[in-house]
């Protein structure tokens, strides 16, 4: 757990991670269409159901996803975000 939200982001930065911040923004890359080497090393950043990330979280993040959704859904609670974009994640990177 990070004790400076979004500073302490930096920290996982400087670990190595990708920080990429799931938002259902239309400006966001899809989850599944994100390249591969993209999904190597990275921390997910999810939100408060509801609110979600902060602007200040979204502006730390290296890269905004959102996951594919079925017309008239535009959101997931967190505990089911968390699931498809970890195993997105976990599916996409290439085999090492």
């Amino acid at each position: 757990r990070l004790e400076a939200w979004p500073k302490g982001l930096e920290t996982v930065r400087e670990a190595g991670f990708r920080l990429l911040a799931l938002t259902p923004d239309a400006k966001a890359t899809s989850i599944d269409e994100a390249a591969p080497h993209r999904l190597e090393r990275v921390a997910l950043m999810l939100g408060a159901e509801g609110e979600g990330l902060s602007t200040k979280a979204l502006m730390a993040a290296d890269e905004w996803v959102r996951i594919p959704m079925a017309h008239g859904v535009d959101s997931l609670n967190v505990g089911a975000a968390a699931a498809v974009a970890f195993y997105a994640v976990a599916t996409g990177r290439p085999e090492s």
